[in-house]
């Protein structure tokens, strides 16, 4: 219950541990220094990993604050009378609307709900940043005590010595194929919109399709985030073939190639059927929220392991390690490791 508010903070540290494994083994080699080689590495991952997504929200919040100045210069308001000019019906559909409802309490409501969202993004931003200061600080922990911590885990554990080894082996191959596999989904994500950008003419596709690809990479936030706004820039600036063609290909091939791919690519890399992955990946989210599409499926592959290394143990039998090493993972299952 301690841990439990810095949850998303101590996956994210897991998750940057096991995924910079090698450079870090790499980075400390050189160095001979494990404090050195684990301060070394805080910063490489600050630079690469934190530092982007700052820049990235900072221009989310940047587009949105263009989006509110452009309705109170009336420039939105223009265009949607423009549009309803051209349109009689949904324009006598709007005046009803307009003599029969209380504009006064229209905007009274909407202030208390936009004031009541703007203290909860607020929440969020220090929530977040106690998380960042809250991973940066595990994870350099990680780097250079991880033997200590892998070896105090391992004790915690009734099991022999080739049975942890084997399990924190299988967890080890789930936290990098959830990793690699959201980035690949992504940047398929990131192609097929540039690509839909480029053949609707619109001029910044390549900056579109980056932005797309990044955006991809937050469960939370997804692909829609960036095509979605396009969508209403081109309705708005009366490209309504545009609109309607970047909207039928982004919510049906390009946000829910997510929910399909994704799935595929780690069930294929751990060797599960789609189906368990996908439960895993939706149950994990629904109880632990975002860091649940992570650990959904690495507890779920825990709990297969341990089911199995059970079996086994009871026939008597050897742990299948050749699995293992056909998932590419050769170097991770010697003592060493």
């Amino acid at each position: 219950f301690i841990a439990w508010p810095f949850l998303p903070g101590i996956t994210a540290a897991a998750i940057l541990a096991v995924v910079t494994r090698r450079p870090f083994a790499w980075l400390d080699l050189r160095l001979k220094n494990r404090t050195l080689a684990a301060t070394c590495a805080l910063l490489l991952v600050v630079l690469s990993v934190v530092v982007p997504s700052i820049l990235v929200i900072a221009s989310i919040g940047s587009n949105v604050i263009n989006a509110v100045r452009g309705l109170q210069s009336g420039g939105v308001t223009q265009a949607l009378q423009e549009v309803l000019a051209s349109h009689p019906q949904a324009q006598a559909l709007v005046n009803h609307l307009m003599e029969n409802i209380d504009a006064g309490q229209v905007v009274e409501k909407t202030a208390g709900i936009v004031a009541t969202r703007l203290a909860e993004l607020l929440g969020h931003s220090v929530s977040a940043v106690v998380q960042l200061v809250a991973m940066l600080f595990i994870l350099f922990f990680l780097y250079r005590d991880g033997e200590q911590a892998a070896h105090f885990a391992g004790s915690l554990l009734p099991l022999e010595p080739e049975e942890n080894r084997y399990l924190l082996e299988r967890v080890r191959l789930a936290v990098t194929a959830l990793v690699l596999g959201r980035f690949a989904v992504a940047g398929v994500q990131g192609v097929l919109a540039g690509i839909t950008y480029a053949l609707l003419g619109l001029g910044s596709a390549l900056v579109l399709g980056v932005a797309t690809t990044l955006l991809a990479l937050v469960p939370a936030v997804g692909a829609v985030s960036v095509w979605l706004p396009v969508v209403i820039y081109l309705a708005l600036t009366h490209h309504w073939i545009e609109a309607i063609l970047l909207l039928l290909i982004g919510g049906l091939v390009i946000s829910t190639l997510d929910n399909f791919l994704y799935p595929m690519l780690v069930g294929t890399r751990l060797n599960l059927h789609t189906v368990p992955i996908f439960l895993a990946m939706m149950g994990g989210v629904w109880l632990f929220g975002v860091t649940g599409i992570v650990l959904g499926p690495v507890i779920f592959n825990a709990t297969s392991s341990l089911v199995l290394i059970w079996r086994h143990r009871a026939q008597g039998e050897p742990l299948p390690f050749d699995e293992l090493i056909a998932t590419r993972a050769p170097a991770a299952v010697s003592p060493e490791a």
